[in-house]
């Protein structure tokens, strides 16, 4: 798993935070598989759409794990912002197509999200980026052999 090839930019984040970030998000998607209210979507569908353009501090999400974090004085580990870039991307687009599904076939629409939470959940718990497995097997050949 080592050799895995992530994308990467110059910028970087507090990688404690980005995994805060993802249990909040984690319990947002299962209170939909909980209770199939599609509020939970909703939201999770607008707090993605902020980190997805990377316009963070607009996230309500990250918005409170920020304070949390300067409040509590925790301590900060920096990484590539990339990946994390990649994966809210990811989630952005299996919670808005899990979003659409939901009004025609609500099962799909649950599988689909706990794809997605088991996702999350391997980012928050394990700092297992599936997005980058996703990246390195599937978008990095495209891009690799248009500039390679």
């Amino acid at each position: 798993m080592n050799n895995l090839i992530c994308p990467v930019s110059d910028k970087m984040m507090n990688e404690n935070a980005g995994r805060m970030t993802a249990a909040v998000i984690f319990i947002i998607v299962t209170l939909f598989l909980i209770t199939q209210n599609i509020w939970f979507l909703a939201f999770a569908l607008f707090d993605f759409s902020f980190r997805v353009f990377e316009k963070v501090n607009f996230s309500p999400v990250s918005w409170l794990v920020k304070t949390f974090w300067k409040y509590f004085k925790l301590p900060v580990k920096t990484v590539n912002k990339a990946p994390k870039v990649f994966a809210a991307r990811l989630g952005f687009f299996l919670t808005a197509l899990s979003l659409i599904l939901f009004f025609f076939y609500p099962f799909t629409a649950s599988i689909i999200t706990g794809i997605l939470a088991i996702c999350i959940f391997a980012d928050a718990a394990f700092n297992f980026c599936i997005g980058c497995i996703i990246y390195h097997y599937i978008v990095y050949p495209f891009y690799k052999g248009n500039n390679g």
